[in-house]
């Protein structure tokens, strides 16, 4: 399932109530994990932030089902702002448009989404957009494609690999 499908999913809790909506998702790249999901809660007036992780959920299919009832929710952490309680991951929207660089400089393109599975909390593939706005394809990428990532991610491929590995 792509991130960008999962952020918004309706969240039910054990007794099919519905608690909230996934708002974001806080990933660690190195380990290739979804560290945290928030469920935004409340109102507008009153927003918070339930803070679930992978033990917290039973399914995930059109809608996202949790192991916990409403009391099980009650005791949950609920934060004002997902920033008071990233981890050691970050927003997955912070990583969206960031530039994908060869290792030797070229540009390849922008991250564009990635390839979750939800309920183990893993990060199958970052996808990767390339080309221009009539010619756009897309380069699957994994864990084991990274070579650094910090303002840019820097892949351990070069133009001819990453070449090679482009899609429609």
């Amino acid at each position: 399932m792509k991130a960008s499908e999962f952020i918004g999913m309706k969240v039910l809790d054990k007794e099919a109530n519905e608690v909230g909506k996934v708002a974001e998702i806080a990933v660690v790249f190195k380990k290739c994990l979804v560290d945290n999901i928030f469920i935004s809660i409340g109102s507008a007036l009153n927003k918070k932030y339930l803070v679930i992780v992978e033990e917290d959920i039973a399914e995930v299919g059109d809608y996202l089902q949790l192991k916990i009832d409403k009391e099980g929710i009650d005791e949950k952490v609920k934060v004002d702002k997902i920033e008071e309680f990233l981890n050691k991951g970050t927003r997955f929207k912070d990583f969206i448009g960031r530039t994908v660089l060869t290792i030797n400089g070229m540009e390849v393109g922008k991250i564009t989404d990635m390839v979750i599975d939800p309920k183990g909390c893993l990060i199958h593939n970052i996808i990767v957009t390339t080309g221009g706005t009539l010619s756009k394809k897309h380069l699957m990428i994994s864990d084991e494609d990274i070579n650094a990532m910090g303002d840019y991610m820097i892949l351990k491929l070069d133009p001819e690999q990453v070449e090679d590995r482009v899609m429609d």
